[in-house]
């Protein structure tokens, strides 16, 4: 029986615009021992384990997470009729990082297509808050044949050797996301440096995602690699049985029908019928965290995308009711790596990518730094028993209850959304589209 597995990645490269090596204002970190390093430059601060964020203030960050997560759905879903997944919550966060140290129109730029509307500090507080929350709801605890929630969250800044950064930017990364500086040396050994980072990434998504830095997007101008890393594993809170299994139609958005292997379940699920769709959430065990899954009519998946909204979604959460259902659930298994460059700068944040006008001067104290690349990779497997989940995301500066009724059935044999959330504060961890259940 194979785990469903989730496994996101972004790089955000920022890039040096001369070969300098910072502003004097700031503190150099170096490591004079190893060349190609693997030493760590910490702030002086640690992180803050007891953040003083409100609720509103998390509500919004909650709610900014959201709001990009469908605001980047329709141009993904443009760039082709595959299967997609994504994660917005370790975009958010790479991004966020990278955020940290911009000014000005690059500042807002960032912040509009991350539809985030609190004030730099609190937002870190609250991101901060928000990623205590989620950790303090999975468990690492052995429970025979089963597979307790287990989340785990994981931020680097990879440096240039000698590269200046400012001490109040080190500070920030520091005390709300935990971020140590690794060094390395990327002006006279880009590819070890590159594949030091992969390493880290695979590492932290138990071998998931591998290859985040493809080749030639770290050379000697890259001054700066900020990454976040997630995996997530987690069994059904209602496994599906093997026994269960059965090959179906599927029928994809071009009208093509594949049969493939659906799991099937009798159960009481969390439901909702609204105008022109179906969902239905898949809770896993403690119920703290879930699938939710939308299913729009047949026929209007385009336009059910299209008008997508959080409204929406908030109609689709509230309106969840406990309903008998014979459900019908494909399994899928695929990777992909969506264009995120185009759709960033589509949403606002240009600038930042505009070697001539990007201001990352809350780095270095300089402007010379801009983006080079935002790259993302995820991966994901469902089956009958649970969810592995992974999602890592780099940015690159350089330079059941028995029930007597009939059953409502509901078959996912058309093209659907899902999203893994978390159930209290409704944060949108990973999401995508299924396509096409034979896609690997």
């Amino acid at each position: 029986m194979r785990p469903t597995l989730i496994c996101s990645c972004l790089l955000l490269a920022l890039v040096s615009a001369c070969g300098g090596s910072g502003g004097s204002t700031a503190a150099a970190i170096s490591d004079t021992n190893q060349p190609q390093a693997i030493g760590t430059a910490k702030s002086t601060l640690a992180r803050n384990v007891a953040p003083q964020a409100s609720d509103a203030d998390l509500a919004s960050a909650v709610a900014g997470n959201t709001e990009f997560a469908l605001k980047v759905l329709p141009s993904l879903d443009a760039q082709g009729d595959s299967n997609l997944v994504y994660s917005p919550y370790s975009l958010t966060l790479a991004l966020e990082m990278a955020a940290a140290g911009a000014k000005g129109d690059t500042l807002s730029g960032m912040e509009k297509a991350l539809s985030f509307q609190l004030q730099q500090s609190r937002l870190q507080t609250a991101l901060n808050r928000l990623d205590l929350l989620l950790a303090g709801k999975t468990s690492t605890a052995a429970k025979p044949n089963a597979q307790l929630p287990n989340l785990n969250i994981a931020n680097a800044l990879w440096a240039q050797q000698g590269y200046s950064l400012q001490g109040s930017y080190l500070d920030a990364l520091g005390v709300n996301f935990g971020a140590a500086v690794n060094l390395l040396d990327f002006v006279k050994a880009a590819e070890p440096s590159r594949l030091t980072i992969n390493n880290w990434v695979a590492d932290q998504t138990q071998q998931k995602i591998k290859d985040l830095l493809p080749a030639n997007s770290v050379s000697n101008m890259t001054r700066v690699v900020l990454t976040n890393a997630i995996w997530f594993k987690s069994d059904w809170a209602l496994p599906f049985t093997k026994e269960g299994t059965k090959n179906q139609d599927f029928t994809d958005r071009k009208g093509s029908v594949k049969n493939v292997p659906f799991m099937n379940q009798t159960a009481n699920f969390p439901y909702v019928q609204g105008k022109g769709y179906q969902a239905v959430e898949l809770p896993y065990m403690d119920n703290k965290l879930a699938m939710l899954v939308v299913v729009p009519d047949a026929g209007k998946f385009d336009s059910f995308v299209q008008g997508l909204s959080s409204n929406t979604l908030a109609d689709i959460t509230t309106g969840l009711k406990d309903q008998y259902l014979a459900l019908g659930m494909p399994k899928f298994n695929f990777s992909a790596s969506p264009d995120m460059n185009s759709t960033l700068t589509n949403l606002g944040m240009g600038i930042a990518f505009d070697a001539a006008r990007a201001d990352f001067s809350g780095l270095t104290g300089n402007r010379d730094l801009s983006i080079s690349g935002v790259l993302h990779k995820a991966y994901i497997n469902v089956d009958e028993k649970g969810t592995e989940a992974a999602a890592a995301t780099g940015v690159v500066i350089g330079t059941t209850s028995i029930n007597v009724t009939q059953p409502l059935k509901l078959t996912l044999d058309r093209p659907f959304l899902f999203m893994i959330r978390d159930r209290q504060t409704g944060l949108v961890i990973f999401m995508g589209k299924l396509m096409n259940p034979a896609a690997s």
